[in-house]
């Protein structure tokens, strides 16, 4: 439909409809099932395609999300969730098939363990009133889609979170032309543990060609060893009063294991008790497994990229001060003790040298262990990571190009800064929403928003956001905050500070 009165619909290649609804002047489809529900003998299996159907169905209501506990529960707070949460969403201007329009698809972040494409934080329909078809895909967190089995492949294989995402691809590519988006212009994107698995598939060769455009925000990179992965399935069985196998963890009760990893992601003691070290901040992450991850994220696609350069252009960055969202609200950074310090500088293999000079690099009044560690964290997480992909895709993709998001969130009595995720409410549009205000504050500078929309939309478009591309020396990168900046990446000996560790 064409139309803003009629009820929308639309018709799949293979001949079934689904009915959605009119919001904001764009077309919504929610709930739409690109893979069968994961439950029973499906739940750590490899997802299975949605069998085709005949008729009308509805796609008005969000599927449930993953398994999972609210962010702030308690020792007896409920699930949240169910397993039949492989869904996409899709906000569409209102065109007709073939309208050839860009394509964005977003991935939501949570540490893999936690989030929803429900939340109302990711609304597609700022993008689809500028032209894009907006997809938003959910997949399998927790133990469901990241615990690893070792020597149970065939019936749990590795990453089960990853093959959902890429499964999801694959339907947006053969579906996403029924609501006017072209599958030879589509841009994936995501924040966090989102923009991490994004990295994860990029180096992936059964994903090659599914994308043309990657927008990273925050890639959360890091990956777990077989030997972490094992330390993680022990601790959460432990946790649950369960055997660490398959058969005991799947028939465990879900409040057991949801509470097992919700105390782990909370509790860093607790994480070094059973074995997991300071080096992945949450306890269930993607593994390098040999099958399905060869090798860490940044090394596959350097290997990857260098054997086969990819028709791919990358959109890359960070915020100045992404662990201040863990370790401001509460006071935790008024805490730390240089002993903490040091002991996360040896987990990740950085020199007493390198601490020392990060320090010297800080501001006088940013040099106490709260501070150290923030900045220590800051760029081992997210900001080299993203550093270090774009400069990857400068060399081997069709392009590159760097951002950095520094806007000062007044939240916390000003001490919040620009902390992971506060970039999420400006570039989606959705500034008014009560978790875009919790990271803002009551009046965010709409401006801001407006110009990271824009340049996320002309990215998707033809591939350039509206500054030079990355690969100068020292690197530029556009700075958003306060003004506009296209200047040399912030302190690069900061990065260089991680070269033969990142």
């Amino acid at each position: 439909m064409t139309g803003g009165t009629a009820v929308p619909t639309v018709t799949l290649p293979h001949g079934g409809q689904l009915q959605g609804v009119w919001d904001q002047g764009v077309r919504v489809f929610r709930g739409v099932r690109y893979a069968q529900a994961p439950h029973g003998a499906l739940r750590f299996a490899a997802p299975v395609p949605v069998l085709p159907w005949s008729g009308l169905r509805d796609a008005t209501a969000f599927a449930p999300m993953a398994p999972q506990l609210a962010r702030t529960a308690r020792a007896d707070a409920p699930p949240l969730g169910a397993a039949d949460c492989l869904a996409a969403n899709v906000w569409a201007p209102p065109a007709g098939p073939g309208a050839g329009l860009p394509v964005m698809v977003w991935v939501h972040g949570g540490g893999f363990f936690r989030g929803a494409a429900s939340e109302p934080l990711y609304d597609g329909a700022a993008f689809a009133l500028q032209g894009v078809v907006f997809v938003s895909l959910q997949y399998r967190l927790g133990i469901d889609g990241f615990l690893h089995f070792e020597g149970e492949e065939h019936a749990a294989p590795a990453n089960r979170g990853l093959l959902d995402l890429l499964a999801g691809l694959q339907w947006v590519r053969d579906h996403v032309a029924a609501w006017g988006g072209d599958p030879a212009r589509i841009t994936v994107f995501g924040q966090s543990a989102g923009a991490g698995a994004l990295a994860c598939l990029l180096g992936l060769p059964a994903a090659r060609g599914l994308v043309q455009r990657a927008i990273l925000q925050s890639p959360s990179v890091a990956c777990q060893t077989l030997q972490e992965a094992a330390a993680a399935r022990h601790a959460v069985a432990a946790l649950a009063g369960v055997e660490p196998s398959l058969a005991a963890l799947g028939a465990a009760p879900q409040s057991a294991v949801l509470h097992a990893v919700h105390r782990l992601a909370s509790d860093p003691a607790l994480r070094l008790q059973h074995g997991l070290g300071g080096r992945n901040f949450f306890p269930l992450r993607p593994v390098v497994d040999g099958q399905v991850l060869a090798a860490p994220p940044l090394q596959a696609l350097a290997q990857q990229w260098a054997a086969q350069p990819p028709d791919l252009q990358v959109l890359a960055g960070c915020n100045a001060d992404e662990m201040r969202l863990y370790h401001v609200p509460g006071g935790a950074i008024d805490r730390v003790t240089e002993a903490q310090v040091e002991s996360f500088a040896h987990e990740v293999g950085l020199q007493g040298s390198a601490v020392e000079a990060l320090r010297g690099m800080l501001p006088p009044a940013q040099r106490t262990p709260g501070e150290v560690l923030c900045a220590l964290q800051s760029d081992y997480y997210y900001r080299v990571p993203a550093q270090r992909i774009a400069a990857l895709a400068q060399r081997w993709a069709r392009s590159a190009h760097g951002y950095e998001f520094a806007w000062p969130s007044p939240q916390w009595r000003g001490r919040l800064g620009a902390a992971h995720g506060v970039e999420l409410p400006f570039v989606l549009g959705n500034l008014h929403t009560t978790a875009g205000q919790e990271l803002t504050g009551a009046t965010p500078p709409a401006a801001l928003s407006q110009a990271m929309q824009l340049a996320w939309v002309a990215f998707a478009r033809g591939g350039d956001p509206g500054w030079a591309p990355y690969g100068a020396a020292p690197p530029a990168v556009q700075h958003f905050g306060d003004t506009g900046l296209y200047a040399p990446h912030p302190q690069p000996a900061r990065f260089q500070l991680w070269d033969g560790l990142l």
